[in-house]
């Protein structure tokens, strides 16, 4: 028996000695070389961390070797930035973050996770000062456990995952400062009549709107990644020729020149129309002609539009001379369908409903916002099935179909030629971000 126990003992010393050496061994063989990469860049400039605390598992993740240094007051300098959004670029392996930028006089501009960074923009030039900390944490695992601010909070590794990795944090505070300029650009110098212009400003710090001059009509800019963006129509009637695009952005003057093309959009024969009634015309002046005026809001659609009626036949198209017994008349501003009564009329694009209502003019009428100032004018339903304020996806029923539906495409009050929109082509489409 007193061998059995001796020898019982020694293997127990054996096997805790070969865990002794294993153990020394990888946690010899575990260096910093095994943390993940520290390689965060802001402005095209890889930043320094000032402060880090790591567990890095040994044995598969039975045991840690701590990794630290206290965060210090140094502070990397990345001098002056021409971008008005210096790009912000994180290493693969980060699972959380979170940015602080406060401006010289110490108020805070930005704070939040690094995600939310990209549709920030710069109220203004100047130095500026950014805190950031990355987290690399297990599935499952609480960033708490890592606060830069209470070091003895870093617990062991979890074991929630297999293989164990390093968990922790690295933090940098780096200075900067921006100065960057407006610069100005468009989808095209030349536009037929019916088509639009893409604009986009980009480059600028501050959150004031860039104000758009033309004669060509009203031109909204809302905001977009890293900038502002607009779209300039060319209406059916636009004289053709050259014209100015004056943009006033960032306390500068940019002004280009656009030409219109002429287009023949050809005649179509239509009966007389009746005389309006006062009443109607004051109707749809009170209810629809505020609309063209209503401050723009983000863009909302993506990708080309669809026609409201899918099965249909044009019986006078955009920019036709409407001929009334062989005589010439005005040119059409919209498109009116003959169409299959009783089919679902369509939302051209994604869009919120501003106007859902029987108007004796154009009977049962639907109007929907876009955004960027471009609406849909439905005119001629059967019934409406939807609510003024309602938010609709492309393609949605809105209404159901009578004999003939009129589709008028604006922005602002310059109606505009709907079937680019429906191949996703023109300026509309420039450079498109959801």
């Amino acid at each position: 028996m007193k061998r059995i126990l001796l020898w019982l003992a020694g293997v127990a010393l054996g096997v805790a000695l070969l865990l002794a050496a294993a153990t020394g061994a990888s946690f010899a063989f575990t260096t910093q070389g095994h943390l993940p990469a520290a390689a965060a860049q802001f402005g095209g400039t890889e930043l320094t961390p000032n402060g880090w605390r790591w567990r890095a598992p040994l044995i598969g993740g039975r045991m840690d070797r701590i990794f630290s240094a206290p965060p210090t007051l140094a502070v990397q300098k990345l001098g002056v930035l021409h971008d008005a959004h210096p790009a912000l670029t994180l290493p693969d392996w980060v699972s959380e973050s979170h940015l602080t930028i406060e401006n010289d006089a110490g108020q805070q501009v930005f704070a939040g996770p690094a995600a939310q960074y990209d549709g920030f923009l710069y109220p203004a030039n100047g130095g500026y000062k950014a805190q950031l900390t990355l987290w690399r944490l297990a599935p499952g695992q609480d960033k708490a456990q890592f606060d830069p601010e209470a070091q003895g909070s870093l617990r062991p590794n979890p074991g929630l995952e297999r293989p164990a990795r390093p968990t922790g944090w690295y933090q940098y505070i780096f200075r900067f400062s921006v100065q960057a300029s407006p610069v100005l650009e468009l989808s095209a110098e030349r536009v037929d009549q019916g088509g639009v212009i893409g604009l986009q400003l980009t480059g600028m710090a501050g959150d004031t709107t860039p104000t758009v001059e033309t004669d060509l009509g009203r031109v909204d800019c809302v905001r977009c990644p890293g900038g502002w963006r607009g779209y300039i129509p060319a209406a059916y009637n636009a004289p053709a020729g050259a014209h100015t695009v004056r943009v006033t952005a960032g306390g500068e003057v940019m002004e280009r020149t656009i030409t219109v093309i002429p287009r023949d959009f050809g005649s179509a024969e239509v009966q007389p129309e009746p005389e309006t009634p006062a009443s109607a015309a004051e109707q749809f002046r009170s209810l629809v002609w505020p609309l063209y005026e209503q401050p723009a809001r983000d863009k909302l659609w993506q990708g080309g539009f669809v026609c409201p009626a899918q099965d249909y036949m044009v019986l006078v198209d955009f920019g036709q001379v409407k001929l009334t017994n062989g005589t010439p008349g005005a040119k059409s501003n919209s498109t009116r369908l003959y169409t299959i009564p009783g089919e679902a009329a369509r939302a051209p694009a994604a869009g919120v409903v501003v106007l859902a209502k029987e108007l004796q003019l154009t009977g049962n009428t639907v109007v929907i916002d876009h955004g960027c100032g471009l609406r849909s004018y439905l005119y001629g339903l059967a019934a409406i099935h939807v609510t003024q304020g309602q938010t609709l996806e492309k393609g949605q029923a809105v209404g159901t179909l009578a004999e003939e539906m009129t589709l008028d495409i604006k922005l602002g009050n310059k109606s505009i030629n709907p079937w680019p929109l429906f191949q996703t082509s023109g300026g509309l489409f420039w450079r498109q971000v959801p």
